[in-house]
């Protein structure tokens, strides 16, 4: 049975950590659930570097299976991040960000998300970090502007105001923007905090939580109170399709990745109706 999924969007690493499906089958799936939209997330934890060859398998991929990619999640691994202390991993993952910027314009999405510096310690170490990842920005900012991909920096701490708002004061919406995470955002207990950042809205991740632990499963899963959430983003101008960052867990759901993704699509139509 094809679902009526139209402008909705999945992210591609559903099913990589339990049954671990080759790209071909879950791409197939997903197209056979009737979802012509896709946020690319696979690879986001580790340093795997896309060929030209990679590229061009996975672009014929997703025209094969009338799969349109909207954007695509950036690396951060343990030590690849923007906030790496050593220059090493610096390095590393400006590197990572350049190949996922370009893999990005190549398959034809309009924007790569990065996670942004994440202390618990204390303000002056986050500003430190924030000031330091200004490199990163610089480093591929031009890069950025001719192939036409922006930067979404995603809400991950409880920090999140603060850091958005870093960020959007240096930088011009037509490079940086805000990928809003919902079941990050129940976490921390901050959701109202990042409504004002509207005007930079740019990703989706949607999912939801009980407010304990990163669950990403379908909506009304959870404890979030979804309304005023997709009031606020009709409100905000975002024009693409609306993406779930959804995943399956073992531990949460015991079934087949037919039976997840029936379930899914149904709490997805449910919220959507």
């Amino acid at each position: 049975m094809k679902y009526d999924t139209q402008k909705t969007s999945i992210t591609s690493d559903m099913f990589n950590y339990t049954f671990k499906p080759k790209m071909e089958q879950k791409f197939q799936l997903f197209a056979d659930y009737g979802f012509e939209y896709l946020h690319w997330c696979d690879d986001w934890s580790n340093e795997v570097f896309y060929t030209k060859q990679d590229i061009k398998k996975y672009s014929e991929l997703l025209d094969s299976c009338n799969i349109e990619l909207l954007d695509v999640h950036g690396t951060s691994s343990k030590n690849a991040r923007i906030d790496s202390k050593d220059n090493g991993g610096l390095k590393k993952y400006i590197q990572l960000l350049k190949n996922r910027i370009e893999f990005c314009s190549a398959v034809g999405g309009d924007a790569v998300v990065i996670h942004p510096p994440y202390s618990l310690e204390n303000n002056n170490l986050l500003n430190q970090n924030l000031e330091k990842s200004l490199h990163v920005f610089e480093e591929v900012k031009t890069l950025c502007n001719d192939l036409n991909i922006k930067l979404a920096v995603e809400n991950i701490s409880a920090h999140s105001e603060i850091i958005l708002k870093y960020y959007f004061e240096r930088y011009p919406p037509e490079f940086v923007g805000f990928c809003f995470d919902l079941g990050h955002a129940n976490l921390f207990n901050n959701l109202n905090s990042l409504f004002q950042f509207k005007e930079r809205l740019i990703v989706l991740h949607l999912h939801d939580n009980k407010g304990k632990t990163d669950e990403h499963q379908p909506p009304f899963w959870g404890t979030i109170d979804w309304e005023p959430v997709m009031n606020w983003i009709k409100e905000s101008g975002y024009s693409k399709p609306i993406n779930f960052e959804i995943t399956h867990r073992a531990k949460l759901f015991d079934g087949t990745m037919t039976d997840f993704l029936d379930y899914t699509v149904e709490q997805i139509q449910q919220l959507r109706s």
